[in-house]
């Protein structure tokens, strides 16, 4: 290859970048319809939703610890501000019950996808791996 045949053939370089970017998305999405692919992409929304409780469950002790706070003081706090205290606890408590259920679900996403795209061998040493029964 030299300076001619890229002077004759420029319109195959110009073709090739394209090409080469249509076979890249495309090989990108049959990687991520493959098996593996679809647990990777379940996996991590599940280790999002995780993410996310961990973060509510924090929030809920700060605000019960709030509460605990201003209850002690009662007879030095305004009621309005006990009152605010006790609706962020309450909102905080369901927005812990709304990520625990985001959990949940993408802990059935994850198990759905190893029952429907991995063989029944290995089931139970997958479910095992990436659904601890403590997480």
């Amino acid at each position: 290859m030299n300076v001619e045949f890229f002077s004759q053939n420029w319109a195959l370089l110009f073709a090739a970048v394209p090409a080469l970017v249509v076979a890249t998305a495309v090989t990108r999405a049959i990687v991520a319809r493959s098996a593996p692919g679809q647990l990777r992409s379940m996996l991590a929304n599940h280790r999002s939703a995780l993410k996310s409780l961990d973060g509510a469950r924090v929030n809920r002790a700060k605000a019960e610890r709030y509460v605990e706070n201003l209850v002690g003081r009662a007879d030095q706090v305004k009621p309005r501000i006990l009152e605010e205290a006790q609706a962020t606890l309450r909102d905080a408590q369901a927005l812990e019950k709304i990520a625990a259920d985001k959990v949940l679900v993408t802990t059935n996403h994850v198990r759905r996808v190893i029952h429907e795209e991995f063989p029944p061998s290995r089931h139970d040493e997958m479910r095992a791996r990436y659904l601890p029964v403590d997480g």
